[in-house]
């Protein structure tokens, strides 16, 4: 009898241990299957993004246009982020929206300096302009005075 309950015991467990671990198993490589597929799709909204954000100050860009999808792409990309407890990779995804973000604002950056390097270009000829008229009045006046004595 003991024979006979240690051996239907052991083929219980043979078979009962593998089909846990094969239902395990199953569901591990479930989730790892959709971490990549979010992976995947992450990087590809990102790339987006990215020819997005490098098509800023492109000649006949409407920026402000522009801007607004960068940031609604930026939204709904970190929205799509599953929760921390879903993924240990929850801080890279956030960084990378978060570093998006920065290039953003620094490429805005940039295109407002850029205009104001173009005023100033102006304002320096303007100004180079009206001191060479300055030089001309100061003569026409030099030879007003002379003409007078």
């Amino acid at each position: 009898m003991l024979t006979v309950t240690t051996i239907v015991g052991a083929v219980f467990f043979n078979y009962s241990v593998p089909l846990k671990e094969n239902t395990l198993l199953k569901e591990r490589t479930r989730n790892i299957q959709q971490e990549i597929d979010f992976q995947k799709s992450f990087a590809l909204r990102v790339h987006h993004v990215q020819a997005m954000i490098d098509s800023l100050g492109a000649p006949g860009q409407n920026i402000a246009f522009t801007n607004t999808l960068i940031h609604g792409k930026l939204a709904d990309l970190q929205s799509s982020i599953p929760q921390k407890d879903s993924t240990y990779l929850y801080n890279m995804y956030t960084d990378i929206v978060e570093a998006l973000v920065g290039l953003q604002s620094t490429k805005n950056d940039l295109l407002s300096l850029e205009n104001a390097r173009k005023r100033i270009d102006e304002y320096k000829e303007v100004l180079d302009e009206t001191r060479t008229e300055l030089e001309q009045t100061k003569r026409d006046l030099d030879i007003l005075r002379i003409s007078r004595n």
